[in-house]
């Protein structure tokens, strides 16, 4: 299963990055970093639990199973 990731944004290092995410929340396995030779750029994971297709509700689904 793959992801998508939004832009987060460009840093100095990975260490600046971190301390970003970990001021601003972000939970380190939704965090990609990629090494530039600028820096580092950091996305972050999407959310899937906004999406309505994963809705436990959607299709009469209650706790993960169809009734």
């Amino acid at each position: 299963m793959s992801f998508g990731y939004d832009p987060a944004g460009s840093f100095g290092d990975r260490a600046e990055a971190e301390g970003w995410a970990k001021r601003n929340n972000v939970d380190p396995r939704d965090l990609h970093l990629r090494d530039t030779p600028n820096g580092v750029e950091a996305s972050i994971r999407k959310s899937t639990r906004s999406d309505a297709r994963f809705d436990d509700g959607y299709g009469s689904r209650r706790d993960g199973f169809t009734r």
